[in-house]
């Protein structure tokens, strides 16, 4: 069988008369043909696996009909594009401001914010354009006005803002929308604000809760951070664990596109991984009590192995990382202090567990060692749930 980048080049003629088909919104010729090559239907752009299929393509072009002849022929309603950030053709449609083809893929029972580790969303996209009409009509099937870009860490209304679309920004406002620079004056109100005022001067920028994953742990809260306010790595990290004695809070860090959103992942997806972590971990000291540096979770536990560890991490040991040199010098009373321990990710050697010894030398290492050492490896991108 050749393979699909054979098929695309055996089969450039009849490729370009169904791109004609689409462009032209010939429903009657596009069916012919793909009925007589069916191996077309499902070939992806250049036959590159993982590019944009002819339902992209109709939806960019705003050809509803299309959309619907290629969807009744068997093209998934929201085969994602792994090389466009996995976007649907319902993002493909938003981005270019067909009104009309992003109802129909809606009524239809479209994704509205796309698979939950996608790049953009519909409603960003629709953002980024201008395109106010699409924007109200995702915004009124309940599109999320909160959820970050992957890979900027910025919310739709700074995009909104950064383009200078001050209609569309005043309307994400009025919905409940958040932006990054939304800091809160007096953290002191905030919960857990005087540690997430620590970890904004020192790691890097808070984003306001609203932009945070969600947890079902209560007294939990998740917060991000952008370290040093750049987009290459981000911590996630727990607010309420202060609540035990000694106090402390958990951390881990991430690369800077790894997707936070608060929906849409399946439980003990890749993706969850860090907030399920942390979520158990939220539990644990609640009923156990705290952690402190060097204590080791593994993949072994049982409380942890349901987990979707990455495949290079055998455990994570916590760690009391330095990353602001000037605030660890201040004289704070030990009933008040606040431990905030990173989670390192551990990988076994053909000997096994660490002992001891080892174990203190790892602990020693990563306490002034690079944000890169100690990143949490991110899943197959191709993975969307």
């Amino acid at each position: 069988m050749n393979n699909p980048e054979e098929t695309y080049e055996k089969n450039i003629k009849t490729l370009l008369a169904i791109h004609a088909d689409i462009a032209s919104g010939n429903a009657a010729s596009l069916k012919k043909h793909l009925e007589k090559n069916s191996v077309l239907l499902h070939l992806p752009m250049y036959g590159l696996d993982g590019h944009e299929t002819l339902l992209h393509m109709a939806a960019e072009q705003g050809q509803t009909e299309i959309c619907r002849l290629l969807v009744s022929l068997g093209i998934a309603l929201d085969q994602p594009a792994v090389s466009s950030g996995n976007s649907t053709p319902l993002a493909a449609a938003a981005g270019n401001g067909h009104l009309q083809t992003c109802q129909w893929f809606l009524e239809a029972g479209a994704l509205v914010d796309g698979w939950p580790n996608s790049i953009t969303t519909p409603l960003i996209d629709a953002i980024t354009f201008g395109h106010q009409d699409v924007v109200n009509l995702l915004i009124e099937h309940h599109a999320n006005i909160n959820r970050l870009h992957t890979r900027l860490n910025t919310a739709p209304l700074d995009i909104a803002n950064t383009w200078g679309f001050t209609e569309i920004a005043s309307t994400l406002r009025k919905s409940g929308a958040v932006s990054i620079m939304d800091i809160v004056e007096s953290r002191p109100e905030e919960f857990g604000g005087s540690i997430v005022t620590f970890v904004h001067n020192t790691a890097g920028w808070v984003l306001p809760a609203q932009l945070s994953p969600f947890t079902n742990e209560e007294g939990l809260e998740l917060r991000i951070s952008c370290i040093d306010g750049k987009n290459k790595f981000k911590l996630l990290f727990t607010i309420g664990l202060f609540a035990k004695s000694p106090h402390t809070e958990l951390f881990v860090c991430l690369p800077g596109d790894w997707p936070l959103t608060q929906q849409g992942f399946t439980p003990h997806s890749p993706w969850v991984f860090p907030v399920e972590l942390l979520s158990l971990l939220a539990r644990h000291t609640f009923d156990d009590g705290p952690l402190s540096e060097g204590f080791l979770i593994r993949r072994s536990d049982a409380m942890y192995a349901n987990l979707a560890w990455p495949d290079e991490v055998d455990a994570f040991v916590a760690v009391d990382k330095a990353w602001d040199t000037k605030t660890e010098k201040e004289t704070i009373p030990d009933d008040e202090k606040v431990m905030l321990y990173v989670l390192a990710p551990v990988k076994f050697t053909k000997k096994g567990e660490p002992d001891a010894e080892a174990l203190r030398a790892l602990i020693q290492r990563k306490r002034t060692a690079s944000w890169a050492s100690v990143v949490i490896p991110a899943p197959d991108p191709g993975i969307p749930q």
